[in-house]
């Protein structure tokens, strides 16, 4: 509530006050021609107060109305809109002048023998890369050959071998039989010195297949 409504209110209450102070009392005091009753002038003008009061709430706290809503504008927008886009200048086109052209000519150029340099290396890199593949293919080819000319070779002298191992055990001694009781150190390194020594073949060939086995 605003200044306003009080205002209102007081206003409302001061008319009710003066219609009944010259109204209804000197109709009461005809009708009944006798004194005044001060309760019933309180309890009268409460009431009207009261309805007063009660009548300017009610209007208070009526609904209000919505405003309604104005439609879009839409063809004044599009017209603006419109207006605005052929308004609006081309933008106008740049000239470069003579140095600048001659600039980006000239970084046109050593762009180019950049990207040609890179060409060439990478072309260079790749005959390189084919050169070493196809030695390593060839080398490969070499060693898987000499191989099986060695596996051959070993299979067709086996028989030979066999015999030379076998007269070669007849001939050698036999190791003394105080190094192999012998439980020292310096007993078990002659022991294997010896049998190095007199089976030379045997244990060349296999280290030699353990080799080959290997990865």
């Amino acid at each position: 509530m605003n200044m306003l409504d009080f205002i209102n209110i007081a206003l409302r209450t001061i008319m009710c006050l003066a219609f009944i102070a010259f109204v209804v009392r000197p109709m009461l005091m005809s009708m009944v021609r006798r004194e005044p009753n001060t309760l019933e002038l309180e309890e009268m003008a409460q009431l009207a107060v009261n309805s007063a009061f009660r009548e300017q709430f009610s209007s208070f706290y009526a609904p209000k109305p919505k405003p309604q809503l104005e439609a879009p504008k839409s063809s004044t927008q599009d017209a603006s809109s419109d207006t605005a886009s052929v308004a609006m200048p081309a933008p106008e086109p740049v000239v470069l002048t003579e140095e600048e052209l001659q600039i980006i000519e000239t970084e046109k150029r050593h762009q180019a023998e950049l990207l040609k340099g890179h060409e060439e290396e990478m072309a260079r890199r790749a005959q390189a890369a084919a050169l070493e593949a196809e030695r390593l293919a060839k080398l490969a080819q070499e060693q898987a050959d000499s191989e099986g000319e060695e596996d051959d070779e070993d299979g067709d002298n086996s028989l030979e071998k066999m015999r030379q191992s076998m007269k070669k055990e007849k001939k050698k001694p036999s190791i003394p039989a105080e190094l192999l009781a012998g439980n020292s150190y310096e007993d078990k390194l002659m022991v294997v010195r010896y049998v190095t020594e007199q089976e030379q073949n045997r244990v060349a060939n296999a280290i030699r297949s353990m080799i080959k086995i290997g990865p």
